[in-house]
């Protein structure tokens, strides 16, 4: 498990509460893991924790839903950003 997931994951489990296992496949807003409002905190988070800016373009489900779509934004973001 990669560095940058695992970061996410536990910040999943430490601020919204959830104590079970996260797959990273796993949409998370289908199975009720995050809402809509997490999922904005979620993001917040992951632009502070990780040094990057997201665009408004970047902030869709597609990007947002996994924990591997999160971890592929941060690598894409982090790759234009160098």
């Amino acid at each position: 498990m990669s560095n940058d997931l695992q970061i996410i994951k536990d910040y999943i489990k430490d601020e919204m509460g959830y104590d079970g296992e996260i797959d990273p496949e796993t949409d998370l807003l289908d199975t009720g893991i995050l809402d809509s409002f997490s999922i904005v905190q979620t993001a917040v988070f992951i632009q502070e924790e990780f040094n990057i800016q997201l665009d408004a373009e970047d902030l869709v489900r597609a990007n947002l839903s996994t924990l591997s779509n999160m971890v592929n934004l941060v690598n894409k973001q982090k790759s234009a950003d160098s």
